[in-house]
């Protein structure tokens, strides 16, 4: 069996020769360091004032989905009838209750810059078609870094490692907390600093924390890719951080498929992906005096 497992690797290493979507090398060995990479995050944080938002209804609505993985190899018109990040994000801008929109990493899936063109493009305010310019969120997934394209994610987002802080007319806070785990692990200099954010949890009507590695492994969903998994150890003690810290909701993306799983108080929601493979959808979440969630296709039509 390990014989054949090395043998489906080396093949799948042969037909990956030459292709600009799949860096074999950076499944196994990344090569951007998470805690570098943090260190930028915070200092960009530092410099820069993380995103508030006042003067929200006490009931609102924020929008998620993940794993667009744009290439320069994707044909169609950006803004166009097919593009569906620029659609996700209208429906978002369109939606009256609505105040912003994640995009929980993978954002492309290709060597260079042109994913991260075209992304950024996609996410544009198009004031012909969209109602408000409310802003599209991102953390950092794994295919984000591949073929050293960890810069270009810098470039065009700035960080992977902040808070949005949503104030209501009713003197409501609630807190959103945005991790890195492309290489996946959070790194010591992150977990300090979520635990630091989560000192001051009391003062927040919900918690949310967000980023792209899905945490449970099931029959279908398995995964050995050192890029996809938490360290076992480094996973227990973070959903027991959740749950010492009454965070309400963790979402995250990476498998492509909807899930959700509750463990220790804490809901767990995997949100589906918005490749352009089958039907693209995400999750429309309804924050009030409770939280409720629920899944949209998005209409390709």
């Amino acid at each position: 069996m390990k014989k054949l497992h090395l043998i489906l690797m080396a093949a799948a290493a042969m037909l990956a020769t030459g292709c600009d979507r799949l860096d074999i090398a950076a499944m196994v060995i990344n090569r951007s360091d998470t805690e570098e990479r943090v260190a930028d995050w915070l200092d960009y944080n530092a410099q820069n004032s993380m995103p508030v938002i006042e003067n929200v209804p006490d009931e609102y609505c924020i929008y998620s989905t993940s794993d667009s993985h744009y290439s320069n190899r994707d044909g169609f018109e950006l803004q166009g009838p097919k593009d569906r990040l620029y659609k996700y994000v209208t429906a978002e801008r369109n939606d009256p209750k609505a105040i912003f929109s994640f995009l929980v990493g993978d954002l492309v899936n290709s060597s260079g810059e042109s994913g991260y063109q075209r992304v950024e493009t996609s996410m544009r305010f198009n004031s012909e078609t969209q109602a408000k310019n409310d802003p599209c969120f991102t953390v950092l997934g794994n295919h984000d870094l591949y073929f050293d394209c960890a810069k270009f994610y810098k470039q065009y987002f700035h960080t992977s490692t902040y808070t949005v802080t949503v104030k209501t007319v009713s003197g409501h806070k609630d807190l959103y907390i945005l991790l890195d785990s492309g290489n996946g692990t959070f790194g010591q200099r992150q977990t300090k600093w979520l635990e630091e954010q989560l000192v001051h949890r009391a003062d927040y009507r919900h918690c949310f924390v967000i980023s792209h590695n899905w945490l449970f492994r099931t029959s279908y969903n398995y995964t050995t890719t050192p890029a996809a998994n938490l360290p076992q150890d480094e996973q227990y003690a973070f959903m027991d951080l959740m749950s010492r810290s009454n965070v309400d909701m963790v979402l995250m993306g990476h498998f492509h498929m909807r899930e959700q799983r509750q463990f220790g108080g804490v809901q767990y929601v995997m949100t589906d992906n918005l490749n352009d493979g089958g039907k693209p959808s995400y999750l429309v979440l309804t924050v009030g005096e409770k939280v409720t969630y629920e899944y949209e296709e998005l209409d390709m039509d």
